[in-house]
C-alpha cells in the first residue's frame, strides 16, 4: 500500500519538494554570491524609500578644504579646536560630538615646545630654554581645549582597534577615565553568556589624552562596511576584553542630548536585542548593529561634497560668518569632508560620503523613532516564505495551466517586492526578497519543464482511451486537465438532459433511408454543436434521441445552468430550421425534451473489450422519464425539482405537477422551461401565475376554485394542454376523491 501511494505521488510535487528543500539550506548556508545579491536589492529599495532628515536636531561643522585653506593644515593648534568649541556650545549646542581622536598632547602648546627645545638643545649647564611674554594659562594649549570642553556636552572620539576573538589580558589603562554609562540586562530567563561575547571585539583603542577624556565621555567612531565597502550597518557598541563596552559616537550623543545618565542593554542567550534610551527602543542585530536609515542628500555648493544635513564650515564658525541660532539645541558632529584627511565613505545611496554623516544619520533615525530593524527571528520569516513559496508554486503547478503559472510566478515576484517595501517604510523591517525571488527562479522553470513532459504522457493516455468516445472539443478539455476526471468510476453531481423528435416513427416510415439520415444529420449536427459549446458532454445517440450530460466526466458547477440554456437554445435553433425541413423533407419538426439533476455515477461502463464512459443512477432515470412527459402537457422542456432549484436564477419555469415516474413511488415536482431570466413575455407570465396558483389550490382540495382560475387561463390560452388536462383530473377527482394519503401527485402508468 505504501509503495503503491509513493508511486502515484506526481513527478511534480516530488521535485517542488525537493527543490523547496533545497533552496532553504542553500538560504540558511547563505553563499556570499547571494548576499551581494541581497545587498544590492537593499540598495535598490533604500534608493526608493529614503526621505529628508526628520528629527532636525543634527548639524555637521566640517573640518572642509575652505578650513584648512584659512586656518592652516590639519591637525590644527589645540588652541583653535578650543575656540572652535566654545564658539559651538555658545551657539546654543546640545551636544558636541568628535569624530576625530585627540590622541596625543598638542605640539603646538609653549610649555611642548619648551620641553622639546630643552630635550634636544638644551645638553649644557650654560644653555637656558625658557618660553617668556605668554600668560601662564595660555602655555598649555590642552589646558584651553579641557576649558571649552566644560562648558558643554562633549563626546571625543576613539578608535577602537579590531580583533577577531574575546581576550581576556587586555591592558585596560589605555582609558584611566573609563565610565561605563550604560547597564547590561539578561532578558533571558537564566543567567546568560558575558554579553561582550556577542560584540565586535577589540584588543586595543586609540583614544584621547587622559586629560582631555576626564572633562569629555568617549566613544568610538569607527564605521564597519560590507564586504562592498559599503556602510549599511554600523555599530552602537563595541567590546573591550571581556569587561568594558564602549557606545558608538551616535549612541552616546543621543544618550546625552535626551539627558540620561544611563542607557540600558537588553541581551538574551542569543545576543543583544535592543537599546533603550529612557523611553527610546533601538532595535539592533544580535551583535549590537543598527541598519543605517539613510536621508536624502545634497551637495554643498562649497566643498562639492555630498550630505544630508545641515553643514558649517569650521572656518565660518571661527570667523564669525554662521547665521545666529543655526546650532541652537542640536547635536553637533565635528568632522571633516577634506579629501585629504581620508573619512570618506561609500553608503548605499553614494559612493562619496563623510564619515560624520553615518553617525549624523544614526541619531536622526534615533531621534526620528524610524530606525530600521533586521531583527534575528526575520530568519525564521525568510525560511517560512521560502518553504511556503517553494509549496504554493509546486501545488499551482502541479494542479494549473503552464501560462498560468508564469503569471502567478511573475505575479509572486512582484508581491513579494511590493511587501518588502511595505515592510521597509510602514514598519521599518528590512526583509530583502532576494532569496524568495532566487526560490522561484529555481523552482518554476524546473518544475515547468517536468510539468510538460507529464502533460504530454497523460495527453497520449487520455487519447487512446478517449479517441473514438468524445468530440475533439470534450477530448481537448480532458487532454488539458486530466486531474479533472477519472476513470474508474466516480459519484458527481450532474445534469441529464434526453431529447427525442415527435412522431419520428411515422416519419422514418415515410422517408427513403438516405432522406432519413440526410434529415437526421441536418437535426443532430446543430443540436450537438450547442450542448458543445454549453460544455456539455454528448454521450450517445440512439437513432433520433440525444444523451448528453453536464457535470462529468468534468466538474461544472453551474451544470444545471448550462443544460437548460442549452435545451433553451436547441428550441430557439429548431424553430430557425423547420421552416426549411418541412421544405426539404416535408414534416414540421418538433423534439421533447427532459432534464433532471442529481447525484449519479460515472465512468466506463461495459464489458473488458468494450466500454463507454457514461452515468448511471435514479437521476438519469427520472431524467430519461421527463422527456415523454411533455406528451401529457403539451409542452416541449420539462425539467425536474432539482434542476430547477439550481438554475431559477437564470431561468423562466412553470411548475407544472408533481408525478411519480414508472417504477417509483416518490412524487417530483417538474417544471415547464420557459425561456431565459427575464424574457417572458406579461401575457404568458401571467398565465403561468395563474396555472400555478390553480395547481396548489387543487392540491388543496379547493376544486371549484381551481376550476375557476382555469377556466380564466383557458379564455387566454385555449390551446394550453396543460390546463385542460389538470381541469379534466379535477372533475375525476370530484367524482372519485383521492386517498387520504394524496398529496397532489400524479401517477404517470407508462414510461413513454
Amino acid at each position: 500500500m505504501f509503495k503503491l501511494k509513493l508511486k502515484n505521488i506526481s513527478p511534480v510535487v516530488v521535485v517542488g519538494f525537493t527543490l523547496t528543500i533545497v533552496c532553504l539550506l542553500l538560504y540558511v548556508s547563505g553563499p556570499e554570491f547571494i548576499q551581494t545579491l541581497s545587498n544590492y536589492a537593499y540598495d535598490a529599495f533604500l534608493n526608493r524609500l529614503y526621505s529628508a532628515p526628520k528629527s532636525g536636531q543634527v548639524a555637521v561643522v566640517d573640518l572642509d578644504d575652505y578650513s584648512l585653506e584659512k586656518f592652516g593644515q590639519w591637525p590644527w593648534s589645540r588652541f583653535l579646536v578650543a575656540e572652535l568649541t566654545k564658539r559651538v556650545f555658545e551657539e546654543g549646542a546640545s551636544v558636541m560630538a568628535f569624530d576625530i581622536v585627540f590622541a596625543e598632547k598638542d605640539r603646538t602648546s609653549p610649555l611642548v615646545l619648551e620641553e622639546n627645545m630643552k630635550k634636544y638643545f638644551g645638553m649644557g649647564e650654560d644653555v637656558k630654554i625658557e618660553v617668556k611674554g605668554v600668560a601662564a594659562d595660555l602655555l598649555d594649549f590642552d589646558s584651553l581645549f579641557v576649558k571649552a570642553l566644560k562648558k558643554g556636552h562633549a563626546i571625543l572620539g576613539c578608535e577602537m582597534l579590531p580583533c577577531d576573538e574575546m581576550s581576556t589580558n587586555i591592558n585596560m589603562s589605555v582609558d584611566p577615565n573609563y565610565k561605563s554609562h550604560y547597564i547590561v540586562k539578561d532578558v533571558s530567563k537564566g543567567a546568560g553568556p558575558n554579553v561582550n561575547e556577542f560584540l565586535l571585539q577589540a584588543d586595543g583603542m586609540t583614544i584621547a589624552i587622559p586629560c582631555l577624556t576626564e572633562v569629555a565621555n568617549t566613544a568610538f567612531f569607527n564605521a564597519v562596511t560590507d564586504p562592498d565597502s559599503k556602510v549599511r550597518s554600523n555599530p552602537l557598541i563595541w567590546s573591550l576584553g571581556d569587561r568594558r563596552i564602549y557606545p558608538s559616537l551616535a549612541l552616546e550623543a543621543v544618550r546625552l542630548h535626551m539627558g540620561v545618565d544611563f542607557g540600558i542593554i537588553e541581551h538574551d542567550k542569543d545576543g543583544i536585542r535592543q537599546i533603550r534610551v529612557k523611553d527610546l527602543v533601538i532595535p539592533t542585530d544580535q551583535s549590537g548593529r543598527l541598519v543605517v536609515n539613510y536621508r536624502s542628500f545634497n551637495k554643498n555648493a562649497r566643498t562639492g561634497f555630498v550630505g544630508s544635513f545641515p553643514s558649517y564650515s569650521a572656518g565660518d564658525i571661527l570667523s564669525g560668518d554662521v547665521p545666529q541660532g543655526a546650532l541652537s539645541g542640536k547635536i553637533v558632529f565635528v568632522g571633516t569632508s577634506a579629501v585629504g584627511l581620508k573619512d570618506i565613505k561609500a553608503s548605499p545611496l553614494t559612493q562619496f560620503f563623510s564619515g560624520v554623516e553615518v553617525h549624523a544619520t544614526m541619531v536622526d533615525n534615533m531621534l526620528a523613532r524610524d530606525m530600521l530593524s533586521n531583527p534575528s527571528w526575520m530568519i525564521g520569516v525568510h525560511s517560512l516564505a521560502i518553504v511556503f513559496i517553494g509549496i504554493f508554486i509546486t501545488v499551482f503547478i502541479s494542479k494549473g495551466k503552464s501560462w498560468l503559472s508564469f503569471l502567478v510566478s511573475i505575479a509572486m515576484i512582484l508581491l513579494a517586492i511590493k511587501m518588502s517595501l511595505l515592510l521597509m517604510e510602514k514598519m521599518h523591517l528590512v526583509f530583502v526578497p532576494a532569496w524568495l525571488i532566487l526560490s522561484i527562479i529555481i523552482i518554476y522553470p524546473s518544475l515547468t519543464m517536468i510539468k510538460f513532459w507529464q502533460e504530454e504522457q497523460q495527453k497520449r493516455r487520455v487519447r487512446d482511451m478517449f479517441g473514438t468516445m468524445v468530440s475533439a472539443d470534450v477530448l481537448s478539455y480532458l487532454e488539458n486537465n486530466p486531474e479533472s476526471f477519472t476513470l474508474s468510476g466516480k459519484r458527481a453531481e450532474a445534469t441529464m438532459f434526453f431529447s427525442d423528435i415527435a412522431g419520428f416513427t411515422t416519419i422514418s416510415e415515410s422517408l427513403a433511408p438516405d432522406k432519413l439520415s440526410e434529415l437526421l444529420n441536418r437535426y443532430l449536427s446543430p443540436m450537438t454543436q450547442i450542448i458543445m459549446e454549453r460544455r456539455g458532454y454528448v454521450d450517445k445517440y440512439e437513432g433520433d434521441l440525444i444523451m448528453a450530460e453536464w457535470g462529468v466526466p468534468f466538474e461544472m458547477k453551474d451544470h444545471a445552468v448550462q443544460a437548460c440554456l442549452a435545451a433553451i437554445e436547441q428550441q430557439e435553433k429548431l424553430a430557425e430550421l423547420r421552416p426549411t425541413l418541412k421544405g426539404q423533407f416535408g414534416h414540421d419538426i418538433h423534439v421533447r425534451m427532459g432534464v433532471n439533476s442529481g447525484v449519479v455515477t460515472a465512468g466506463n461502463m461495459g464489458s473488458d473489450r468494450r466500454f463507454q464512459y457514461t452515468v448511471i443512477g435514479d437521476a438519469v432515470n427520472q431524467a430519461s422519464r421527463l422527456e415523454p412527459a411533455n406528451k401529457d402537457y403539451g409542452t416541449l422542456i420539462i425539467i425536474g425539482e432539482d434542476t430547477y432549484l439550481e438554475a431559477k436564477d437564470h431561468i423562466e419555469a412553470r411548475l407544472l405537477d408533481k408525478i411519480v415516474v414508472v417504477g417509483k413511488t416518490m412524487p417530483i415536482g417538474i417544471y415547464e422551461l420557459q425561456a431565459r431570466k427575464g424574457m417572458l413575455p406579461d401575457s404568458v407570465r401571467n398565465i403561468t401565475n395563474m396555472y400555478e396558483k390553480a395547481l396548489r389550490l387543487h392540491w388543496d382540495r379547493k376544486w371549484d376554485d381551481a376550476v375557476d382560475i382555469l377556466l380564466e387561463v383557458l379564455k387566454m390560452a385555449p390551446n394550453d394542454l396543460a390546463s385542460i388536462k389538470l381541469q379534466q383530473r379535477i372533475s375525476h377527482y370530484k367524482q372519485t376523491p383521492p386517498l387520504e394519503s394524496w398529496r397532489g401527485e400524479y401517477v404517470r402508468a407508462t414510461k413513454d
